[in-house]
């Protein structure tokens, strides 16, 4: 199922939410940006469901901050990345059990493509994964909240229910059939990762608002493949402007430091040779991105929320050489009762 036909399902389901929903609508800038998760709380008694797709695409192959060739003369490996692309799906369930908390859980299905070139720089195959990613719990605890202005911290446990041992399925050579798939294209971490944060949102006036969120991830333990996937620190802030009661445009900066992959994927039917391609080395992991979003929200009559942002790499410095990230697209349904 292609993301249209997805979203086309998604959004044709709101009219039904609309007729068993009798909430007011709120002003159209209570949420974050579609982007951003675990931004907002609700009131004891609530439930709300989200659906949203996430889809990157990364181009382009980096060393540090600049671009290098796809060739072994340029990048030092007998393969290399060209592109890739990653789709996400992903549902969310909230319920308040009590004003001050509110508890999330939060799944995905990932479908990731990755097309590689051989040492003379000429597209050589193309590898893909897909099923469940990971799945998190996260508690949302209010400690401030006044007319204008609300903030929470976040504790969030996340499950490894995604795979980290999907296999090359297609190749030009037999060979390569049934070898580990590198690690970028592993759907999940493979270990129980803590996920701390905390948001704030103000409101200006009635019709702008801005509000930030610090959130990291750290990897507990290494992985049955051996490994670990390094720890994340990000930090988002965004300002919306009501254009009327249902509807808000907003702009974001996002920036990211993560850390390099700890250990190497030794348990695998066959270990993965660093020499080969750089999605195989784990020096070739880690970096800083700093990327902008602009989006919208609509805000229907009886509460369904619908968002659309889109985002472009404004710069990034990664270790090693990877593939960077060129821009990324985030859409999303929200209704609670």
């Amino acid at each position: 199922m292609n993301t249209y036909t997805k979203l086309s399902l998604v959004a044709a389901a709101l009219p039904l939410a609309c007729i068993s929903t009798s909430s007011a609508a709120p002003r159209a800038d209570a949420h974050a940006p579609i982007g951003v998760m675990g931004d907002h709380t609700h009131s004891a008694g609530e439930w709300m469901v989200s659906y949203r797709h996430m889809q990157m695409q990364m181009n382009d192959l980096f060393q540090g901050s600049s671009k290098v060739g796809a060739n072994l003369a340029d990048s030092g490996y007998m393969m290399t990345p060209r592109e890739m692309t990653m789709n996400m799906d992903m549902l969310g369930i909230m319920y308040a059990p009590t004003d001050q908390l509110t508890l999330m859980l939060m799944t995905s299905y990932i479908e990731n493509e990755m097309s590689m070139n051989n040492a003379a720089g000429v597209e050589a195959m193309t590898m893909k994964s897909d099923c469940i990613g990971d799945t998190s719990l996260t508690a949302l605890y209010q400690f401030h909240k006044t007319v204008d202005a609300r903030a929470h911290i976040g504790l969030g446990f996340s499950l490894p229910t995604g795979a980290t041992d999907k296999k090359v399925t297609s190749a030009p050579m037999p060979t390569a059939i049934g070898r580990d798939l590198p690690y970028p294209m592993q759907l999940g971490s493979g270990t129980v990762d803590f996920i701390p944060s905390v948001t704030y949102s103000h409101y200006i006036d009635r019709n702008w608002s801005w509000g930030a969120q610090l959130k990291t991830r750290l990897h507990t333990g290494e992985n049955d493949e051996g490994y670990s996937l390094g720890d994340s620190l990000n930090f988002t802030t965004w300002a919306a402007r009501n254009v009327n009661q249902n509807f808000s445009v907003n702009a974001r900066i996002n920036t990211k430091v993560w850390s390099g992959i700890n250990g190497t994927q030794t348990n695998g039917l066959h270990t993965l040779n660093p020499m080969l391609s750089s999605p195989a080395d784990p020096t070739s992991s880690g970096g800083t991105s700093l990327d902008a979003f602009m989006g919208v929200n609509y805000v229907f009559d009886c509460g369904v929320r619908a968002g659309l942002e889109a985002g472009k790499t404004l710069w990034q410095d990664l270790d090693g050489t990877q593939l960077g990230t060129d821009w990324s697209l985030n859409v999303g349904f929200q209704f609670a009762w």
